[in-house]
């Protein structure tokens, strides 16, 4: 789904993420390298393999794409003790062979988890700008008089059915026409139910599409 924010048109794609068509690059936020090991570590029997499916959807997305770099909008671990041998091996092999520049705006888990401890070859910095949209993770940093992209939030909503009941649905949540806040790209995370004013917008996908869902609806 393409929309255009600030003077920069942008593509919502399945699979959490965006794509800037003028510098060809994917975003994503949220990634949570080594959650999984973390719970284990902490004692709750989790199931292994996260990581290696998030990287192979990214390398997917890439792929489909055409990016030629990657942004990832904070987040991209989740605690220093989840960052287990192989999994710092495992993102240092999708790193080389991905190919193209990654670049990190550091979140609150990297810096907690002390990330620069284990030297991966990406770029880390606070914000970026790409295509004119400032990127960085928490939406709170954003620049209140100009658009942008975030993370942070795993934003999602509560969609009505019948009577008392409804679903939950992560998704893109357009704040006020000009800040942007991207889905949690890892699919082992929790989702915050957020309250929409009448100029908030949101898009999830649904029937592998992404689509904008009706204010009615929640």
């Amino acid at each position: 789904m393409n929309l255009t924010l600030g003077d920069s048109e942008i593509t919502l794609l399945p699979g959490r993420a965006l794509f800037l068509p003028r510098s060809a690059t994917l975003v994503v936020a949220d990634i949570h390298l080594g959650k999984s090991a973390t719970f284990r570590t902490r004692g709750l029997p989790v199931p292994e393999g996260s990581t290696a499916a998030d990287l192979a959807r990214l390398t997917d997305l890439v792929q489909k794409s055409g990016a030629e770099s990657i942004v990832i909008a904070g987040d991209l671990v989740h605690a220093a003790d989840g960052l287990r041998e192989a999994v710092r091996e495992e993102f240092d092999t999708w790193l080389r062979e991905i190919g193209i520049k990654v670049t990190l705006t550091e979140g609150n888990h990297d810096s907690r988890a002390h990330m620069e401890r284990c030297k991966f070859a990406l770029e880390v910095v606070p914000e970026c700008e790409r295509d004119g949209l400032i990127i960085t993770h928490d939406p709170a940093d954003l620049p209140a008089d100009a658009p942008g992209i975030a993370g942070h939030l795993h934003p999602g909503i509560k969609i009505k059915e019948t009577g008392r009941s409804s679903i939950r649905m992560g998704g893109y949540f357009l704040n006020q026409s000009r800040h942007l806040v991207l889905p949690a790209f890892s699919e082992f995370t929790g989702l915050q139910i957020l309250k929409m004013t009448e100029t908030d917008r949101f898009f999830a996908e649904v029937g592998g599409r992404v689509r904008e869902i009706p204010a009615a609806m929640f």
